[in-house]
């Protein structure tokens, strides 16, 4: 028999040699899919980097400097560039060289360890609707002052140089209504609502005497024959002997104001004034078409904030010479548009059921609801007419200037907010968005806007902030009652007032309109700013999803909309 002791040995020898050899095999697979990995995540980043269009260095060194700073110094990327006014792409490509321990024996020497990656930013046709809550909770805890700069800067962010002619933005403000301003009112309805004009008993007294010394005085002229005011001129000064009724000195006011300001012309109409002074609240008082004398009117009584005109101290004005140029005031006419300061249209519940805008031509009262800080507020559950929705707007310095002049007004109605930034997105608003081109509101180059839903090229984004919880909505039983612009509803007689639509219901109406915008593909953002847990949640049920939301408290309310502002720039990787 032929001797078979050792082969076993040598099976061993073999089999031990291939255990090394597939061991070692692992080890050098392990440290090249480790090299590999190092560098797709560090040429991930570096091309994320490279291609954010706020990046100003060059695109290419950005991508070597990444992988330097991460280690990987014998890789020489390639890099390709592709980039226009409004976007840019970056690809980069690279392979590292791992020398092999125990591949060797198996005739592998190197290791060849790739790495692509590509990102792009593009700023595509956007539409955005900004909506903001300016309600009277914003002046605590300088949340107001928080918001400004967060806002300005989620301007800048999304509407920058490249953004020229593809972004627009709608900034829409909301208090207990909104104001879609005097313009879009007269297009919503077509006239301001009417009262019947009965001649006073004694032609030429307009103004009641002042129970103390007059602080100021705002007079209001009409220059479009809509006998709503579109200039409005302050005098302030008033010495404390100077008088006390305005009838004595109204015909020089009016006559200095008109001489230096070559608007008001003899096509212009004095409307009427409103005093300020001492304890008293601010009244109005009308001139054309009065109809009850000395009483008070209701109608404008904004003596703060900025006025669309200026301001005249009494001491320069010598009154008994300018009142030569006094041509208004006693008309004699049948009846006369209502001067309000605001231009609020009502929206029904039925109304919230779609993406349009507002159908109906009920005008919303002008009152306020609680109590009033002068120093930050003015009067009204509508936002004045200098407090109204921007329209599609691509200029950011213009828009930053309005942020900072807003001031705030009564109660919050987040779901008209929310109407308003919907359907100015929607394609059937672009009659509209026609006739406020036509009307100089906005510029011509946006004709066609809204874009169309399902348009590939086009994204649509709502950001909806808040500080607060839906309110109910009240009215005033007699809604031209002159104490409306006098003293708030209430501290008036409870059947001063009545609720148009309970909380609940403005909360569902809300969610109508969210749910609607996620069904359009509208990406909504929402912000709830130092609210409590159930306010928070209005606003975590509105958005896009819980990435989509965020509660915040103080500063953090400028990453908010930072970090909403880099989303919508759309960066992301491609490859």
């Amino acid at each position: 028999m032929k001797e078979e002791d050792g082969n076993v040995t040598v099976f061993s020898v073999f089999m031990l040699v291939l255990i090394i050899m597939i061991t070692g095999a692992a080890v050098d697979i392990m440290r090249f899919e480790a090299v590999r990995t190092s560098m797709q995540n560090t040429m991930d980043r570096a091309v994320l980097a490279a291609a954010d269009l706020d990046q100003k260095q060059d695109p290419t060194e950005v991508v070597r400097d990444y992988l330097l700073k991460s280690g990987i110094t014998k890789v020489k990327p390639g890099v390709t560039v592709n980039e226009g006014f409004n976007y840019r792409t970056v690809k980069a490509s690279g392979v590292s060289d791992i020398d092999t321990i125990f591949l060797k024996m198996s005739g592998f020497d190197t290791l060849y360890a790739p790495a692509l990656s590509a990102a792009d930013e593009k700023i595509a046709n956007v539409e955005i609707s900004l909506v903001l809550d300016i309600s009277g909770s914003m002046r605590w805890n300088s949340r107001m002052d928080r918001l400004r700069p967060a806002a300005k800067h989620f301007v800048d962010k999304v509407m920058n140089e490249e953004s020229v002619g593809v972004t627009t933005l709608n900034l829409i403000p909301f208090a207990g209504h909104v104001n879609p301003g005097d313009i879009m009112f007269d297009y919503f309805r077509g006239e301001r609502p009417n009262v019947p004009v009965i001649e006073p008993e004694e032609p030429g007294d307009f103004f009641a005497p002042w129970e103390q010394a007059i602080s100021n005085i705002v007079m209001y002229f009409d220059l479009d024959g809509d006998e709503i005011f579109d200039r409005a001129h302050k005098i302030e000064g008033f010495p404390e002997n100077a008088p006390r009724d305005a009838d004595e000195f109204i015909a020089g006011a009016v006559g200095y104001v008109s001489q230096h300001d070559s608007r008001i012309d003899a096509n212009a109409t004095f409307l009427g004034a409103s005093i300020k002074g001492g304890r008293q609240s601010t009244r109005y008082f009308t001139v054309y078409g009065d109809s009850n004398g000395p009483e008070s009117d209701l109608g404008p009584t904004k003596n703060r904030g900025k006025i669309p005109g200026s301001t005249y101290q009494y001491g320069s004005i010598d009154f008994e010479y300018y009142a030569q140029y006094y041509t208004g005031g006693g008309d004699t006419v049948t009846d006369r548009n209502v001067n309000m300061p605001s231009s609020c249209i009502e929206i029904y519940d039925a109304e919230f059921s779609t993406t349009a805008l507002p159908s109906s031509d009920d005008y919303v009262p002008h009152f306020h609801h609680w109590e009033i800080d002068d120093a930050v507020m003015d009067w009204g559950w509508c936002p004045e007419d200098d407090t109204a929705i921007q329209y599609y707007s691509s200029n950011a310095t213009q828009l930053k200037a309005f942020i900072d002049d807003i001031r705030l007004h009564d109660g919050t109605g987040a779901q008209y907010g929310m109407k308003y930034a919907l359907a100015l997105l929607d394609p059937a608003t672009r009659a509209a968005v026609s006739h406020l081109i036509a009307e100089n509101v906005i510029d011509a180059s946006f004709e066609g806007r809204p874009i169309d839903w399902d348009d590939y090229e086009t994204e649509k984004y709502i950001v909806i902030m808040t500080d607060g919880i839906v309110t109910e909505q009240v009215r005033p039983t007699d809604p031209y009652a002159a104490i409306n612009g006098e003293v708030v509803l209430t501290e008036q007689d409870g059947s001063a007032r009545y609720e148009f639509s309970a909380r609940n219901k403005n909360v569902t109406n809300l969610y109508s309109q969210c749910d609607l915008a996620k069904e359009k593909g509208v990406t909504v953002f929402s912000i709830a700013f130092e609210t409590d847990t159930a306010s928070a949640q209005e606003m975590k049920n509105c958005a896009s999803s819980e990435s989509h939301f965020f509660h915040v408290q103080g500063q953090e309310i400028y990453e908010a909309f930072d970090t909403i502002a880099r989303q919508i720039n759309n960066l992301r990787l491609v490859q």
